[in-house]
């Protein structure tokens, strides 16, 4: 089992604050039979180095050694404009050495996300959609478009929990929309690493679907298609 969405990675951004509950939230997945993990700092047009999270990174494996869990450096990117050419240009992380970029968009202000997957896809690269269900402007139609446009669907874990975000995961699973769940984890109380109720609900709900969810793998969403 992968988790795609974490902010595991200590120091970088509004995720764990230190390398103790980085640990803390390491255990957490090995407990819930998690095997590998990428981390998805946030970047965006103000945070468009690398290198400080490269850094990180390597520092952050070194103390995760011990942990049956292999980890991954990739980010949550914030869409913006030039967000294409940054990534040509190595400004922005993808997942691993791979064209594969978690994109994150406006909770606030209404966006066409079909289009820009569309023309990232152009741009070489294969984008999928973080936490799609926080996108409240989205009509049953922007679903299939934005999958029909190249882009891939993952939720939240917690979606499940909240009774707006649960009747829009719901819909997607029953369409079949959904490539991923991940966690989007920032710390090891307030917002921790959590698929109990995910995976229950899509065992009962969806079971035919589960190993496809909760049974892949880094390849999965990074093999050339």
């Amino acid at each position: 089992m992968i988790d795609i969405h974490s902010h595991i990675l200590p120091g970088v951004d509004d995720g764990a604050k230190d390398s103790e509950v980085a640990r803390r939230m390491a255990e957490r997945y090995r407990e819930a039979g998690v095997a590998e993990v990428v981390c998805t700092p946030h970047m965006d047009a103000e945070h468009r180095d690398p290198a400080p999270l490269r850094e990180a990174f390597a520092a952050f494996q070194e103390t995760m050694r011990p942990v049956p869990v292999r980890f991954y450096l990739g980010s949550e990117i914030y869409y913006y404009p030039c967000m294409a050419d940054d990534l040509a240009a190595g400004k922005l992380l993808p997942f691993g050495e791979s064209r594969t970029v978690l994109v994150e968009f406006s909770t606030r202000q209404e966006t066409e996300i079909a289009d820009i997957v569309y023309d990232l896809g152009v741009a070489g690269y294969r984008p999928i959609v973080a936490h799609i269900e926080r996108y409240w402007y989205l009509k049953k139609e922007d679903y299939f478009l934005i999958r029909e446009s190249g882009g891939r669907i993952q939720i939240n874990a917690g979606a499940f929990a909240h009774e707006h975000t649960a009747k829009t995961a719901m819909f997607l699973l029953k369409q079949k929309l959904v490539d991923a769940i991940a966690s989007d984890a920032h710390d090891d109380a307030r917002r921790p690493v959590d698929f109990a109720l995910a995976q229950k609900t899509v065992r009962r709900k969806f079971p035919r679907q589960y190993k496809a969810l909760f049974e892949s793998d880094f390849r999965t969403f990074t093999k050339d298609n």
